[in-house]
């Protein structure tokens, strides 16, 4: 149970990080913490069989502010969940 409260405490770090930079496009001296870059598949992946057809994707999108929400969840988790 522990496993999965870190876990979550880190995805809500990138995800708020993540967030908080696309809101930092919007400020003029904050504008770097949007940068970043998108990986994985930008097109879907599509393999039919006729009867079945399965869609795959995936797309990561990191900028800076996700890798530091990244590394402030890491330092809270360390610090406090125990």
């Amino acid at each position: 149970m522990k496993t999965f409260i870190k876990l979550m405490i880190i995805f809500i770090g990138i995800v708020l990080g993540s967030y908080l930079g696309e809101l930092a496009l919007q400020v003029s001296w904050l504008k770097f913490l949007s940068y970043g870059k998108e990986l994985g598949l930008v097109e879907p992946l599509v393999l039919d069989l006729g009867f079945l057809k399965f869609t795959f994707g995936f797309v990561c999108k990191l900028n800076l502010a996700s890798i530091l929400g990244f590394i402030i969840s890491l330092f809270f988790v360390r610090k406090v969940v125990r």
